[in-house]
């Protein structure tokens, strides 16, 4: 299964969600929050890969946990959305400015 989802986010998700970074709708701000979820999307998930192959399990460990909360940052960014506007009724796009931030950062801390 680990296999299967380091080879699926670093050739297929992965490089697909930085080329769709590039096209996110909410401006620059959100354009940079997707490009840098992307780059860190793959780079904790090849860092996961890179330790499990010198049999550093605890970091592996370590790393593959940044990359799954990275994973979620989808649903995350969904239910700061449903927050958000339910609490302040803010315009739509600057909910997508401000999510595109949440959605991943909370994740990582």
């Amino acid at each position: 299964m680990g296999r299967v989802y380091v080879i699926s986010v670093c050739f297929v998700t992965g490089p697909a969600s930085l080329i769709m970074a590039f096209y996110a709708n909410g401006g620059i701000t959100s354009r940079i929050a997707f490009a840098i979820l992307a780059i860190l999307w793959l780079g904790t998930t090849m860092m996961g890969w890179r330790t499990v192959m010198k049999r550093d399990f605890q970091k592996h460990r370590e790393w593959m946990i940044r990359s799954y909360a990275l994973t979620l940052s989808a649903i995350t960014l969904r239910a700061w959305k449903y927050a958000i506007v339910f609490a302040f009724e803010p315009r739509p796009m600057d909910v997508y400015r401000i999510v595109a931030w949440l959605g991943f950062v909370p994740n990582l801390l």
